[in-house]
C-alpha cells in the first residue's frame, strides 16, 4: 500500500488525538467511579474478590496501553512537526506509525484465548494503534459493567436495607408485644435479623454476588407475612373481650333456643301420642359456657396466637350448636304443625260436605267423628288420625264423581 498524502496523515493524525482525548478522559472517570472507590482497597469475597482481580488488572492495563498509545501519537506529531510540508520519508514514517502493526502487547495484556505457548517463550502480538483502541474500548466497557454493577447493586440494596431494618424493628416490638413466649415466631424472627446482618456485609463484600441472587427478597416476603400475622394477632388482641361478649351472647341464644326446645317438647310428649323424640338437653350450652370460662382464664397468657385459634373454634361451634338447637325446636314443633294443618284439613272437607249437600250423610259423619276424635283427643295419635282423615277425604272424592263413574 503506497504512503499517505500530507492531507490523509493530517486527518488521520486528528482522529487519533481526538480518540486519545476521548479515551484519557474516560479513563480518568473510571478510576473516579464510584465503583472503583467501594471495590478498591475492601474486603472482598467470592465472586467479586475474583471480578476485582481481573478487573484492576485491566484497569492497569488500560492506562499502561494508554501510555503506549499516547506515545505513539506524540511520535506521531514529531514526525509531522519537523517541516509544514512533510517529505516523502516523513510520510512513509508517518503511514508505518499511524497504520502499521507498531504496537507489541506485553504477555499478560494479551486475552487469554489469544495467548500459546511455542517452547518457554509466550508469543507477543503486534497490532495497530487502531486495534490498540478498539482493545482498550472493549476493555474499558467490561471494567465499567463490573463496576457499575457493584455500585448500583450497593446503592440499591442499601436503599431496601434501611427501610427492611426500621420493619423489622417494627415487627420486633410486635413480637415482644403479642407473641413474646412463641418460640417459634421469635425464631423466625431471629432468623431474618440473621438474614439482613448477612446481606448487610454481602453486599459490601461481595456486591457482584448479590446482583445475581437478590437475597433480600425472600426477606423481604417473610417479613412482611410475618408483619401481618403479628398484625392480626394485635387485633387479635384488642379486640378479645368483645369476642368473648359476643360468643357469650351466642351462648344466651343457645340457652334460649335450648329451653324453646324443652318447653316445646313437653307440650308435644302431652299433646302427640309416640313422637319419638329424645327429650332435649341444655348439654351444648353447657359445654361452650365451660369452654368460654376456660379461654377467659387463659387471657392473661398472652399467647394470643393459641387464644385466637381456640377462640375460632369456638365461633364455629358455637354456630354449629344454635343452629342445631333451632332445628330440634323446628322438628317437635313440627309435630304440633302437622296436628294443627291436618285439623285444619278436617274442617276444611266437613265445610265442603255441607256444600256438596251431603251434610246428612251418615257414612261420612261417621269418618268425620272418627278422625275428629283422633285429632282432638290428646295425645293425639298422628299417624291413625292421618289414615282416618285420608279415609274420609277419599269418600268425599267418592262422592264428588258422576253416578255412572262411582258404580264402575
Amino acid at each position: 500500500m503506497s504512503a499517505l498524502t500530507r492531507e490523509q496523515a493530517d486527518h488521520e493524525l486528528e482522529r487519533l488525538v481526538a480518540d486519545s482525548d476521548t479515551i484519557g478522559q474516560s479513563l480518568v472517570e473510571m478510576d473516579g467511579h464510584p465503583g472503583h472507590q467501594l471495590l478498591r482497597g475492601a474486603a472482598l469475597t467470592g465472586l467479586t474478590e475474583r471480578r476485582w482481580a481481573e478487573t484492576a488488572a485491566a484497569m492497569a492495563a488500560l492506562w499502561d496501553q494508554f501510555g503506549t498509545y499516547k506515545g505513539l501519537i506524540d511520535k506521531a506529531r514529531e514526525i509531522r512537526g519537523r517541516r509544514s510540508r512533510p517529505n516523502d520519508d516523513d510520510l512513509a514514517e508517518l503511514h508505518t506509525l499511524l497504520t502499521g502493526s507498531v504496537v507489541s502487547l506485553k504477555p499478560e495484556h494479551i486475552p487469554l484465548e489469544q495467548r500459546g505457548l511455542t517452547g518457554p517463550a509466550v508469543i507477543v502480538e503486534r497490532i495497530t494503534m487502531d486495534e490498540l483502541l478498539a482493545r482498550m474500548k472493549q476493555s474499558f466497557a467490561k471494567v465499567i459493567e463490573v463496576l457499575s454493577t457493584a455500585e448500583s447493586t450497593w446503592s440499591a440494596t442499601i436503599g431496601r436495607l434501611d427501610p427492611l431494618t426500621d420493619q423489622l424493628r417494627s415487627v420486633s416490638i410486635l413480637v415482644e408485644s403479642v407473641a413474646a413466649g412463641d418460640g417459634a415466631t421469635t425464631g423466625q424472627l431471629d432468623r431474618i435479623r440473621a438474614g439482613l446482618d448477612d446481606a448487610r456485609e454481602r453486599v459490601v463484600t461481595d456486591p457482584l454476588s448479590v446482583a445475581a441472587t437478590d437475597p433480600l427478597a425472600g426477606i423481604e416476603s417473610e417479613l412482611a407475612a410475618l408483619r401481618e400475622r403479628l398484625a392480626e394477632t394485635a387485633t387479635v388482641r384488642d379486640t378479645f373481650d368483645a369476642r368473648l361478649g359476643a360468643l357469650d351472647q351466642v351462648c344466651a341464644d343457645i340457652e334460649a333456643a335450648e329451653a324453646t326446645a324443652r318447653q316445646t317438647w313437653t307440650a308435644v310428649v302431652d299433646k302427640i301420642a309416640n313422637p319419638g323424640l329424645a327429650e332435649p338437653t341444655s348439654e351444648g350450652s353447657t359445654r361452650l359456657h365451660a369452654e368460654l370460662r376456660a379461654l377467659a382464664a387463659r387471657r392473661d397468657t398472652g399467647r394470643w396466637a393459641e387464644l385466637a385459634a381456640t377462640a375460632d373454634r369456638l365461633d364455629r361451634l358455637a354456630a354449629a350448636t344454635l343452629d342445631a338447637v333451632r332445628r330440634s325446636v323446628r322438628t317437635i314443633g313440627g309435630l304440633l304443625d302437622r296436628r294443627a294443618e291436618l285439623r285444619g284439613r278436617l274442617e276444611a272437607f266437613q265445610v265442603k260436605a255441607a256444600r256438596l249437600g251431603h251434610a246428612e250423610d251418615l257414612a261420612l259423619q261417621e269418618l268425620h267423628t272418627t278422625a275428629h276424635k283422633l285429632l282432638f283427643t290428646a295425645p293425639c295419635d298422628l299417624p291413625a288420625a292421618t289414615r282416618a282423615l285420608n279415609r274420609y277425604q277419599q269418600a268425599l272424592q267418592d262422592r264428588e264423581r258422576p253416578p255412572e263413574e262411582a258404580t264402575r
